[in-house]
């Protein structure tokens, strides 16, 4: 049976063991999820699999010579290119028999001798065969299910990330190669684009995958296996989804922790006897027991992460109305969607959705009044306090070090109470004066946070918050978020963290802005029933709207009603 197996003895970097004893076996078919914490080299396993990495010490066995191919979560190549020729490139076989057939058909003009005819006649035959005349309609057609056409011509240094990174799916999936490795695939595309990705794994990827997300609802979806690195201890298999390896891993963990504290206490016994005894007439015995626990097998402790402690302060001026918008155009250089009446009110946790980010930074500079409105009428609660998160950590100077970016957000402290605040996001006291380009992805998302929390909002603009955070991480922040009592305006791609967080959506479609009420699921569910967005399921007593028994069957109203149960008045 096809397989291809991995076996890494240890690799290291100036000294310093990177990876060591990771060993697993893909089969046919597979579709894995690798989760770990930030601090693990996933994408250098990822580089070292797909030999981008060869350095090391290691067994990689694939007899069969299955295709391997690897997309980073960074998507970097000749930036020079079109989007077109660098979809093109996927076409290895069709690229290599057009160039030949150009140069045969060059000898041709000189030359129409039998052989020559003969090899343009096999060569063509050959390309056909691969049926090379029809890429162009492949591209076209991958292009669209990504909503990529309009971008073919366009140079790759002229497009987003989040378009590159559509890009390279597309390319990943016209290539189609026996073993698929996504690092972050769902980081920088937006909300329709992931759900396609995620249908198209689903039900039409026909080969076998192997995934590092930290979107759990997209593992969920997509992986039937996971597989836990949590350095130093060796890899762990589950033969299930994301939500139900999280608690098979908590089993497992109380399970260890159990028979972990019963041989400690064993052995603890066990020294106190050899000790009473050691200078007796029974110090035989003594030392046989000693020889007996000297063999044991000692049951290694339950690996237990550290979590970041998410802290934030409010501002105490505040006011029922933070923003009205009526009848505004948000506009760059024309006008891009329409608000007709809108009210955010504190307290409530506002997810912004659109089909994809054309207009994410211009709604927001919009309200940060950083850009004007067009035919507006807008205005602010009085004693308003806004902070904003950056996906792009657009507030942190690389150039600074950790002390220096406080400064510069007027945060003067000594090292000691600055060491105090920077433990809770997981720094220590020789990150101090460490620059900020120095820093990790998820390093910079913990400073930017550990900033803003000595700050004091009335309501909080997040952009992307989760990206770069692992699992843990980002339960903390959605705990943290769940409990504070601020005012959210949120711009997520993690359903998981939308269905814990939003109480309201704003929906950005058709060249306007709606309102759904309730989380992301809610939304998805009135979407397919063809239900109003602006219906709560819910009315403001938290009863069940009875508008809903015109649209829905009676068993259905009821079957809602069990599930949201929780939010019934009792």
């Amino acid at each position: 049976m096809k397989h291809l197996k991995i076996k890494i003895n240890k690799y290291e970097v100036d000294s310093e063991i990177i990876l060591k004893d990771i060993e697993f076996t893909l089969n046919k078919n597979d579709r894995i999820a690798i989760v770990w914490g930030n601090w693990v080299w996933k994408t250098t396993l990822l580089k070292i699999i797909t030999w981008e990495i060869k350095d090391f010490d290691w067994i990689i066995e694939n007899i069969w010579w299955m295709s391997l191919w690897y997309l980073a979560q960074i998507y970097n190549d000749d930036k020079n290119k079109t989007v077109y020729e660098e979809l093109k490139d996927a076409f290895i076989d069709i690229n290599r028999l057009e160039k030949e057939l150009s140069i045969i058909e060059e000898k041709m003009k000189v030359c129409n001798s039998d052989e020559v005819l003969n090899t343009y006649t096999n060569t063509l035959e050959e390309f056909n065969n691969f049926w090379g005349y029809n890429y162009n309609w492949i591209i076209n057609l991958v292009a669209s299910w990504l909503w990529i056409i309009h971008l073919l011509k366009s140079k790759l240094c002229e497009i987003s990330w989040w378009q590159r990174t559509k890009v390279a799916l597309a390319k990943v999936l016209m290539l189609s190669p026996d073993i698929l490795f996504l690092d972050e695939p769902t980081n920088f595309i937006d909300m329709a684009s992931l759900e396609w990705l995620e249908n198209y794994l689903q039900n039409k990827w026909k080969w076998w995958y192997l995934i590092v997300s930290h979107d759990r609802e997209f593992l969920d979806k997509t992986c039937d296996k996971t597989f836990e690195i949590q350095w130093p201890r060796p890899i762990n298999f589950y033969h299930c989804k994301y939500s139900d390896y999280v608690i098979e891993r908590e089993k497992r963990e109380a399970k260890l922790q159990e028979e972990f504290e019963r041989q400690e206490l064993w052995i603890k016994e066990q020294v106190w006897l050899v000790n009473r005894f050691r200078a007796w007439s029974r110090a035989w015995w003594a030392k046989s027991r000693e020889k007996m626990i000297e063999k044991v097998e000692k049951i290694e402790p339950p690996f237990i992460p550290q979590k970041a402690k998410f802290i934030f302060d409010k501002a105490i001026e505040s006011s029922n109305k933070i923003l009205t918008f009526k009848q505004i155009f948000i506009w760059r250089k024309e006008p891009l969607f329409f608000i007709n009446d809108l009210v955010l009110y504190e307290w409530q946790k506002i997810w912004i959705v659109w089909e994809n980010w054309v207009w994410k930074s211009t709604f927001i500079k919009s309200i940060l009044w950083e850009i004007d409105f067009l035919d507006w009428y807008f205005s602010k609660a009085k004693w308003l306090k806004i902070g904003y998160y950056s996906q792009m950590h657009e507030e942190i100077d690389k150039q600074k070090t950790i002390r220096e970016n406080f400064i510069a957000n007027w945060l003067t402290y000594s090292d000691q109470e600055l060491i105090w605040i920077l433990r809770h996001y997981l720094f220590d006291y020789n990150d101090i004066d460490k620059k900020a380009w120095n820093l990790s992805g998820w390093q910079l998302s913990k400073l930017n946070f550990a900033i803003l929390w000595q700050k004091q909002f009335d309501l909080l603009i997040l952009d992307e918050p989760t990206n770069h955070l692992d699992y843990d991480t980002r339960e903390a922040l959605e705990s943290a978020l769940q409990k504070y009592n601020w005012t959210i305006l949120f711009i997520s791609h993690d359903r998981y963290f939308v269905n814990k967080l939003a109480t309201n959506i704003w929906i950005i479609k058709n060249s306007e802005l709606i309102v759904s009420y309730w989380n992301y699921e809610d939304y998805k569910y009135k979407e397919e029933h063809w239900i109003d967005m602006d219906m709560s399921l819910f009315d403001e007593e938290w009863q069940l709207n009875l508008v809903l028994e015109e649209k829905l069957w009676e068993k259905e109203v009821k079957r809602l009603k069990n599930k949201f149960k929780k939010f019934w008045r009792k």
